[in-house]
Formats: C-alpha cells, sequence, structure tokens
C-alpha cells in the first residue's frame, strides 16, 4: 500500500468523526498575550478576545459579512474574508485597522495561512468554487486552486504540507500539495464537508484528518 492509499483509507475511516475547528488565536511576538479572533457574519465587526479574561479587548470594524479569519505566523496581520465584497482583507494587529482589500474569484468563506506566511487559502463557497490563492507580499491574488464543488472550509496540515479544502455541494475533500499548488488527490463522501480536524505525528507529519 503506497502512502496516499494508506492515507486516503484511514481518511475513509476517519470521515465518520465531526469536529468543529476552534476559533484562530493571535499572540504578540513576546508570546505572552494571546487572543481569540471571532467573526461576526450577521454584522460587520470581529471581536478580539483575551481567553484570561474572557473580554473583549479590541473590534474591527466596518467588513461586511466577515466569515473566516486567520492569524499571520508573525502576529503582524488578521486577514478577514468578508463575503459582501467577494474581498480578502488584510487588517493591521496593531491599529486593527483594514490596510487592503484582496479581490477574490467568488463569495469567500473559511481562510488558512501557510505555516511560512506566505500565501492564505481562501475557500471560495460560489459557484463553480475553489481555492484562491493570496500573496502576502504582494498582497494579490496569484491564481484559483480548482475543486470539486463550492468551498466551505480550507485548512493546512500541521505540518504543513498539504492544503485541504471540504466541499458541501461537491461532497468531497479536495488536497493540494502546498509546494507545487497541484492537486494530490480529491477524496469523494457521502455527504457534504465543513468543519475538519487534523492530528499530528511525534515527528509533526499529520497524521489523521477528520471531516
Amino acid at each position: 500500500m503506497t502512502k496516499t492509499e494508506a492515507l486516503r483509507r484511514g481518511l475513509a475511516i476517519a470521515a465518520a468523526i465531526a469536529l468543529s475547528a476552534p476559533a484562530p488565536r493571535a499572540a504578540d511576538k513576546d508570546g505572552k498575550k494571546i487572543r481569540i479572533i471571532q467573526t461576526n457574519s450577521a454584522g460587520d465587526n470581529v471581536h478580539i478576545i483575551d481567553p484570561a479574561t474572557n473580554k473583549v479587548v479590541g473590534v474591527i470594524e466596518g467588513i461586511e459579512v466577515n466569515h473566516g479569519a486567520a492569524i499571520a505566523p508573525d502576529g503582524s496581520r488578521i486577514y478577514v474574508s468578508n463575503e459582501a465584497d467577494s474581498t480578502l482583507d488584510f487588517v493591521d494587529a496593531r491599529t486593527l485597522k483594514v490596510a487592503r482589500k484582496v479581490k477574490l474569484s467568488g463569495h469567500p468563506n473559511n481562510i488558512a495561512v501557510g505555516r511560512d506566511g506566505r500565501r492564505v487559502y481562501v475557500g471560495i463557497i460560489e459557484a463553480p468554487g475553489g481555492v484562491d490563492v493570496i500573496d502576502t507580499a504582494s498582497m494579490q491574488n496569484v491564481k484559483t486552486l480548482p475543486t470539486k464543488g463550492s468551498i466551505h472550509n480550507a485548512y493546512v496540515t500541521p505540518d504543513g504540507k498539504y492544503v485541504v479544502a471540504g466541499s458541501i455541494a461537491g461532497k468531497s475533500i479536495n488536497v493540494f500539495d502546498a509546494q507545487t499548488e497541484q492537486p494530490a488527490w480529491t477524496l469523494e463522501m457521502d455527504l457534504g464537508v465543513r468543519p475538519m480536524a487534523f492530528s499530528a505525528n511525534a515527528d509533526g507529519s499529520t497524521k489523521w484528518i477528520f471531516a
């Protein structure tokens, strides 16, 4: 059995378990302050929460129908998907002001940041779907990765090797090589795919995908 076949087999077994992904957390450069980024799809603001006190300590305003959020590895930016404008909004983590809006190929849902911070992957829920790839240095939408159906969730595996996108309409999990940004494989499911979770081996490599 090849490595890919083993991963597919494990994924098929694990697919019966549905786990919700936690809200993204941001840490200051000194690593001492942890923040939870909570989106608000029914409004136009994003709340920054201190989990130690369970209080709101900051608000990002002016992002209508915000959906997904992710934090740059260095803590300098917060990325928010904007359904109203079909953009990925770049937010300065210190001022909490929108610095740039990057146009997407369609209405977005959830997003993920690559481990090195160079790419943001945006799930596109509007048909025909796909995963938009945003270059964080140039702040440009550089390509759309094709998927089987529109995409609700996008993730990067714990080892940073794969981009994983789940489709509700397409009833599929779409996996891409993060280095080449080419399709690795697609797994068809019995039902639509929404939240996913991941477990890692002791060496940091990805062990299981739960969907």
